[in-house]
């Protein structure tokens, strides 16, 4: 729709800039600056990515933004998601979502391997269960390490991956990255999330040793989802029960019965909040019923 003539300068004589974000609790100061351009982008270095795909066993929707500490940065985000489907005609589906370590000198580059050896491992796999899961985030583990020899640690990332063959979902990850069910609107993690109290430190992370992988399983009953995130919604999901956690829970809702769009959902996951900068990821699977999700 095309602003009243006029307004738009009105705006910028205000020093306001159009909305573009819902606000869910307090917003967040650093989110009103404009966003600096970046000296070199190209597709795959996007800030913001948003797809989704239907088969008749799944509706999958996912969405990725950079967070507004790396956009104001110039600096690309440092998550990755991806998916295969289909493997082996039995409509089965492999999911993984990772977070490149802050610190880590290629977190970002470390998170995209992580998800290509993991996806491609399972994409071979006849059994379809916990020890897959395992074996998958061992073999991406393995590649982190080959590929950054004495510089490995610079690769590191979390991950977290499921398999779906249908409303009984395995799930495992490493790291902070997590897995809720989603249900009518209520969430349920199904790791453990950080414990009230608990001093920060360091999250473990491929490829460094001891990062042993924690799995899994949960039943999805009918219109239930299974949603794989970075931290970087897990913390906002879980200190906004009242705020980010039923707004969220509202526009996947409508994602999954084709009432929002991908660009909703990836409007919706670039909400301001204080304290919420950093890169955000999502992916969201719905098994179908012969009804449909819902």
């Amino acid at each position: 729709m095309t602003e009243p003539p006029g307004l738009a300068e009105a705006r910028a004589q205000a020093g306001q800039r159009p909305p573009s974000r819902p606000v869910w609790g307090e917003p967040s100061p650093a989110a009103a600056e404009p966003v600096p351009l970046r000296s070199r982008a190209w597709a795959p270095d996007a800030a913001y990515r948003a797809e989704e795909g239907r088969s008749a066993e799944v509706v999958v929707l996912a969405a990725s933004v950079a967070g507004v500490a790396h956009r104001l940065a110039r600096r690309r985000g440092e998550d990755c998601y991806g998916w295969v489907s289909g493997l082996h005609g039995r409509g089965r589906l492999a999911v993984a979502v990772a977070d490149g370590v802050g610190s880590a000198g290629r977190g970002g580059e470390g998170a995209q391997m992580a998800v290509e050896a993991a996806l491609g491992y399972l994409a071979g796999c006849e059994g379809w269960g916990a020890a897959e899961c395992e074996a998958a985030i061992s073999q991406a583990g393995e590649v982190l390490a080959r590929a950054g020899g004495p510089q490995a640690g610079e690769l590191s990332t979390t991950l977290v991956v499921a398999l779906v063959p249908g409303p009984d979902v395995t799930v495992a990850r490493v790291g902070d990255s997590t897995a809720w069910a989603l249900s009518a609107g209520r969430w349920r993690e199904l790791f453990e999330g950080p414990r009230a109290g608990q001093p920060g430190g360091t999250t473990a992370a491929l490829p460094l040793a001891g990062a042993a992988s924690e799995v899994t399983q949960v039943h999805l009953g009918p219109g239930d989802a299974l949603v794989l995130v970075t931290d970087g919604l897990g913390d906002p999901l879980r200190d906004g029960p009242a705020t980010v956690a039923p707004a969220l829970a509202e526009v996947l809702d409508g994602a999954a019965r084709g009432h929002r769009s991908p660009p909703d959902l990836l409007a919706a996951v670039d909400f301001s909040r204080r304290g919420c900068h950093d890169d955000r990821t999502l992916v969201a699977v719905w098994p179908l019923s012969p009804a449909g999700p819902g």
